[in-house]
C-alpha cells in the first residue's frame, strides 16, 4: 500500500492522514491468481444435442493440488480445438461450490472430431482437455453380441454399419460430415464409423443425382476414398499417404480378395433407384468414408 506525507508550513505540526485498509474474509473470497484449473472429469465422446454423460467436473485448486475451499465462483468451458467452427456449446457455465464444478448440461450442437476443451475461472485457465467427437449416433454394443448403427448422411452420402460380435462390449458411432474433405474426395460428403475393438461391415451410397452428375463427365467406377489413423493397402497396392491437413492415413481401397488386407471393398453396384452401392469389410478402428 502507498502511503502519502503532506508537509504544512513550517510553523504548523506535521500532519499524517491515516487511512483504514478493509482486507476481504474467507466468505468474501472468490479466487487467487495462485490457484490451478484442472479437469476431474475429462469431456467424452457424445451425442449431438444430448447432454454429455458423465458429466464434466472441473476442479479449482491450490499451488499443492488440493481443492481450494473458498472457491465459490463461475467456471466456463470453452474450445482450446475446435477445427470446424462450431458454437459454443449449451450448459458450458456453472457455479463451483468449494472449488468443484460439474457440468450435467453440457449439450454440443454441431458434429464434430477432435474438440478440445479449456476451463477457465477469473485469472486462471486449464490445460486443454482429452480430445472427444460429438458424433449423430452413438450404439452400445453388449458382449456376445452385434450391433448396427441407421443411416446417417452428409451432402449426397449416406451409410450405415454393423459390428460383429465380440467378447468385450463396446461402443459404435456413425456421424455425417463433421470432418474434412479426404485428399481423395471427388463427390458426395464425409461419414464416419467408429468402433474400438470390432470388425465391422459398412454400406455407403452415393445419391443418385451424384451418380448422374458423375456419369455426364464420363464415370462409370466410383472409388471409396477411406480415411484412417493408421496405415492401409490403397486400390494400387502401395501403403496410404499420409494427409498432414486431416491428420491421418488416406487413399482409394483396393477390391477385397481372398485372405487379402482389409480395409477393402466387398460389393459395388447400382440399386433399382440408381444410388451407387457400396459395402466395405473394415477392421476396428475410427475410418472416414467418402467417393
Amino acid at each position: 500500500m502507498k502511503l502519502s506525507w503532506r508537509l504544512a508550513a513550517a510553523s504548523a505540526p506535521l500532519m499524517v492522514a491515516a487511512a483504514a485498509v478493509m482486507l476481504p474474509g474467507p466468505a468474501a473470497r472468490a479466487w487467487t491468481d495462485t490457484d490451478i484449473v484442472a479437469f476431474a472429469v475429462q469431456p467424452t465422446t457424445a451425442r449431438v444435442n444430448t447432454a454429455m454423460t458423465p458429466a464434466v467436473v472441473v476442479h479449482v485448486e491450490e499451488p499443492d493440488g488440493s481443492l481450494d475451499p473458498d472457491y465459490n465462483g463461475p467456471v466456463t468451458l470453452g474450445y482450446a480445438v475446435n477445427a470446424i467452427g462450431a458454437p459454443t456449446p449449451a450448459g458450458n457455465v456453472a457455479t463451483a461450490v468449494g472449488g468443484v464444478a460439474s457440468f450435467p448440461a453440457l449439450t454440443f450442437t454441431a458434429v464434430g472430431f477432435g474438440f478440445e476443451l479449456k476451463a477457465s475461472i477469473p485469472g486462471a485457465a486449464s490445460p486443454a482437455s482429452a480430445p472427444f467427437d460429438i458424433v449423430d449416433q452413438l450404439v452400445p454394443c453388449q458382449a456376445g453380441q452385434s450391433c448396427r448403427t441407421g443411416t446417417v448422411s452428409s451432402a449426397g452420402t449416406s451409410g450405415s454399419a454393423a459390428a460383429a460380435a465380440a467378447s468385450a462390449s463396446d461402443v459404435l458411432t456413425a456421424t455425417g460430415g463433421g470432418f474434412p474433405l479426404l485428399s481423395c474426395t471427388r463427390l458426395g460428403g464425409v461419414v464416419s464409423f467408429t468402433v474400438q475393438a470390432r470388425s465391422k461391415i459398412i454400406t455407403v451410397i452415393l445419391a443418385k443425382a451424384l451418380v448422374h452428375q458423375a456419369g455426364r463427365k464420363g464415370v462409370k467406377f466410383f472409388g471409396i476414398c477411406w480415411g484412417s489413423p493408421t496405415p492401409f493397402v490403397t486400390k494400387d497396392g502401395t501403403t496410404s499417404a499420409f494427409n498432414p491437413a486431416n491428420d491421418e492415413y488416406e487413399g482409394l481401397l483396393p477390391a477385397c480378395r481372398w485372405h487379402g488386407p482389409q480395409p477393402c471393398i466387398l460389393h459395388q453396384d447400382r440399386d433399382h433407384g440408381g444410388s451407387e452401392v457400396t459395402t466395405i469389410a473394415a477392421p476396428p478402428g475410427d475410418p472416414h468414408i467418402t467417393y
